[in-house]
């Protein structure tokens, strides 16, 4: 093979030279190590055409960098001394900035294809406004997750964990919102809703509007849909409900404020836990069926604390996220 004359183009669909390249071998480091230095003429070739063969079958994952360490490789295989020449160096710069310029382009799409999350901590309630116009307001200790872009062809979709209120935007083409609540899909039109799912329960209120609840485990189950001023329920281990509430009674703790209606201490702890991260012991646990009725101010933990010991007539002690009620 007449290799004296090749340019950087021939070196490239060169086999041989295309095989050692991409898969180095001991036995042909040799025959490279004796020709590199027997035709220092062609070094520069060699070097131009090495970087193109590298760039051209992994783009995405060869850096400038990683370009420049596997040149230094090279070198000390053939333990041949060679001089980078320039044009390798410029070969060597246009690949890192095409390199780079693609890994942002990779950097983007990955951007753009990751889910969007927006949560709150305990005790911190949130309004956000999505792609669409909708609007969200986050409860404490909730989340929501969606797409960083919704195709116009397809369902606008969130997945919530916790508890949220829903003003939804009605589109021109009608293209559904779709809330994926654990068990249930909440789809919608153009409505106000509250969905509310934590580990002992599912809920659902709707305050306007309409929506359509779906199980997908549950094929069997027909789809229900609610009216304004109802409540759809799935408590763990249990059937599932529909009634008709106050819907304000279910939204309240938007302007934090927290209504009780026939509310037993039981379902307040359940509060302190899901919203506060609080862990509570009562003694006796019969206490746990009181009940109370009206409307209290819903600030932070330490306020909500001091109502129920007022409310129940209790003993309220607090030792870091731990609380010990009893009766006084």
């Amino acid at each position: 093979m007449e290799y004296e004359s090749f340019t950087p183009d021939d070196w490239v669909f060169d086999t041989r030279f295309r095989n050692w390249v991409l898969n180095p071998a001991e036995s042909e480091d040799r025959f490279w190590q004796l020709y590199i230095a027997a035709h220092p003429a062609q070094r520069e070739a060699i070097a131009s055409a090495r970087i193109l063969i590298l760039y051209s079958q992994h783009p995405s994952e060869i850096s400038g960098e990683q370009l420049n360490r596997s040149w230094e490789t090279v070198q000390n295989r053939l333990q041949t001394p060679v001089v980078r020449p320039l044009l390798a160096r410029r070969w060597l710069a246009m690949a890192a900035s095409v390199a780079a310029i693609l890994l942002a382009g990779v950097g983007y799409w990955a951007y753009q294809n990751s889910p969007e999350t927006y949560e709150t901590a305990f005790g911190e309630t949130r309004k956000v406004t999505l792609h669409d116009g909708s609007s969200v307001t986050l409860n404490a200790n909730s989340r929501i997750r969606l797409a960083r872009q919704w195709k116009p062809d397809a369902a606008r979709e969130v997945w919530l964990e916790g508890e949220a209120f829903f003003s939804v935007t009605h589109r021109q083409n009608h293209q559904r919102f779709i809330v994926h609540a654990r068990q249930l899909d909440v789809q919608v039109l153009g409505t106000a809703f509250n969905v509310f799912t934590r580990p002992k329960a599912v809920k659902v209120m709707l305050e306007s509007g309409r929506v359509r609840l779906s199980q997908p485990a549950q094929t069997q189950r027909a789809a229900i849909v609610m009216q304004p001023g109802q409540l759809f329920e799935v408590r763990a281990n249990g059937a599932p409900s529909l009634k008709s509430i106050k819907p304000e009674f279910y939204s309240a703790w938007k302007e934090n404020r927290l209504i009780l209606n026939q509310t037993t201490l039981a379902d307040l702890i359940e509060i302190l836990r899901d919203n506060y991260g609080l862990t509570v012991e009562v003694q006796p646990e019969e206490l746990l069926r009181l009940q109370a009725s009206g409307s209290m101010p819903l600030a932070n933990a330490d306020d909500l604390l001091i109502q129920i010991g007022r409310l129940f007539a209790l003993d309220v002690s607090r030792s870091g996220n731990h609380i010990r009620l009893k009766k006084l």
